[in-house]
């Protein structure tokens, strides 16, 4: 029975330990923030809510009419007021749309993006906070846009729009959070934090423990890393559920439900990546468990794998090779192994494409030792 209990809280830790790393990252580690929201500066949606959020901000203090009135009798500025304002409006969106769509913005994005995690991260750490480019008001999170309107200020002064110089660029923000109370939200961070750091240790430690209590360890082992497996797909099904939510909550006229759409599916990719990480290494450690089992299927599997490798080994002739990974075939096997896991756990930002090389890499190195040690396998083996 205490094996059961520790096996189901090992489970639930390592269920949540991956949605723990991904929230402190995304929200204490600006690295990671930064790379994260890259990708939003080249999404369409998300630059047309910005090109209109910029746009409101510019059209408010951009009018022509007493530029007009000083140049033009007041019978025909009157007349051409309102075609000369829209004239200037489709002039502001065609270079607010430049600014935001070109390559110099992406870099911009990305260094407004690393000022403003900085600010984040004193606001939820309880730091002191000078005024910058986040901005925590009324309950709500705000990026403030400033250095993209000074951008488009110039642009349309040097286009020839005097009257663009009274635009103000302080003041033009995007909602992109809300907050439910500051104090709440700082004790969260912190929980979340200490989450992170030891769930995964503590989630090991509760599933070798139940392991080594149980009667039937190697069933033990494959019904934990099959827990876990099911635990990553209940929050796949969870993240399908928060982007409702999120949509719900967020979407509002300055950032629209497509723009928000995209923003969720970039912001948790690499939480989807970590879930699809995690299961892929609990289905194989499974598989591995069972098929090194005494089940008499695994033992038929394991018959007619180790056949089918000796027939290939003694089709090869590898000579002094074939004996060396004969006789140190577990050495290997380990080196293999721990190599893989090493690059796996130290390299950063994997993508799925680089997973499933290095598991096929690995898979391969080990299949070419058997192949290599299968003469030598038979040889010793009792006939």
């Amino acid at each position: 029975m205490l094996s059961v209990i520790l096996a189901v809280l090992g489970v639930l830790s390592l269920t949540i330990a991956p949605l723990a790393i991904w929230g402190r990252n995304l929200v204490l580690n600006t690295d990671r923030y930064v790379d994260t929201l890259a990708p939003l500066a080249a999404d369409p949606a998300v630059q047309s809510a910005l090109i209109a959020a910029v746009n409101r901000r510019v059209e408010d203090h951009l009018d022509v009419a007493p530029f007009v009135d000083g140049l033009l009798p007041p019978n025909v500025a009157k007349a051409l007021e309102a075609p000369l304002q829209s004239a200037v409006y489709r002039v502001v969106d065609i270079v607010t749309s430049r600014v935001v769509r070109s390559h110099a913005f992406q870099v911009l994005w990305n260094e407004m993006n690393r000022v403003a995690h900085k600010q984040l991260v004193a606001i939820v750490t309880g730091k002191k906070l000078a005024h910058g480019l986040i901005e925590a008001k009324s309950g709500k999170l705000l990026l403030n846009l400033s250095p993209v309107v000074e951008q488009v200020r110039d642009r349309l002064v040097s286009a020839g729009i005097d009257v663009a110089k009274r635009i103000p660029a302080a003041g033009a923000t995007i909602e992109i959070a809300r907050l439910s109370g500051l104090t709440r939200a700082q004790r969260e961070v912190r929980t979340l934090n200490t989450l992170a750091n030891w769930l995964p240790l503590i989630g090991v430690v509760l599933v070798a423990a139940a392991v080594a209590l149980a009667r039937r360890r190697r069933r033990a082992l494959v019904a934990c890393a099959l827990g876990v497996g099911g635990g990553m797909i209940l929050l796949a099904l969870g993240l399908a559920i928060g982007r409702s939510i999120y949509l719900s909550r967020l979407a509002t006229t300055a950032f629209p439900r497509d723009a928000a759409t995209s923003a969720y599916s970039i912001l948790v990719r690499y939480l989807r990546l970590g879930i699809g990480l995690v299961f892929a290494v609990m289905l194989l450690l499974a598989l591995v468990t069972w098929v090194t089992g005494s089940s008499p299927r695994a033992v038929v599997v394991r018959h007619v794998v180790s056949n089918m490798l000796q027939k290939l080994g003694r089709r090869e002739h590898a000579g002094r090779v074939g004996a060396f990974a004969g006789r140190y075939a577990s050495w290997i096997r380990i080196t293999i192994l721990a190599v893989a896991g090493i690059l796996l756990f130290t390299i950063d930002g994997w993508s799925v494409g680089g997973l499933i090389a290095l598991a096929v890499v690995t898979v391969v190195l080990l299949v070419g030792l058997e192949i290599l040690r299968a003469p030598v396998a038979e040889r010793s083996s009792p006939t």
